[in-house]
């Protein structure tokens, strides 16, 4: 059995260097596998409830900066715009304690004219079984004026679809993040 703390086969050293604790596994569909550390939980050895949406937001990161190139933040700014986060939606399926390992899958939600989501799947490297599902949803602003919104680019558009076609969310996983009352 190998060991589940091992990076990617196509990781260099530099990348296990630089992200020890959370590297990506897979690219379809995008995969980050994350170690708890001792300082991300509480007395009990519970992860915090606030080291979810870290969790979440940096897989997001990682899946953006894989599909639109690093740096695409600063892109975004050059051709006049900027995606701030604009909703964060967890559902908490499974507790985490120190040095679990666990799996985020990162899949392409709803894109509208104005905002995209991206969902999360997070399960245990170690069993399968589910740890949290998560949204967040990012909006598209001016770059000048953070108050206005502007239709996110076709090349954006366009690669989302190709990414959403080719890696399809669970419907388990969309189902998990459907509002309820």
């Amino acid at each position: 059995m190998s060991d589940m703390r091992q990076p990617a086969a196509n990781a260099t050293a530099l990348d296990t260097a630089i992200l020890g604790r959370e590297y990506v596994t897979s690219f379809a569909p995008f995969t980050v596998r994350r170690i708890v550390r001792w300082t991300e939980c509480d007395p009990a050895g519970v992860v915090y409830l606030g080291n979810f949406p870290e969790y979440l937001i940096s897989a997001a990161h990682l899946f953006r900066d894989h599909v639109f190139g690093n740096g695409w933040i600063a892109k975004d700014r050059r051709n006049g715009y900027q995606a701030p986060g604009k909703a964060i939606a967890m559902v908490f399926q499974s507790p985490l304690w120190p040095d679990d390992v666990f799996d985020m899958s990162v899949y392409v939600g709803p894109v509208r004219t104005r905002t995209m989501s991206l969902l999360v799947q997070a399960c245990r490297a170690d069993d399968g079984r589910s740890v949290f599902a998560g949204r967040v949803t990012s909006i598209f602003v001016a770059k000048d004026d953070r108050k206005k919104t502007v239709g996110i680019p076709d090349a954006i558009r366009q690669t989302l679809a190709s990414y959403g076609e080719a890696n399809p969310a669970p419907s388990t996983l969309v189902a998990s993040l459907r509002d309820r009352d």
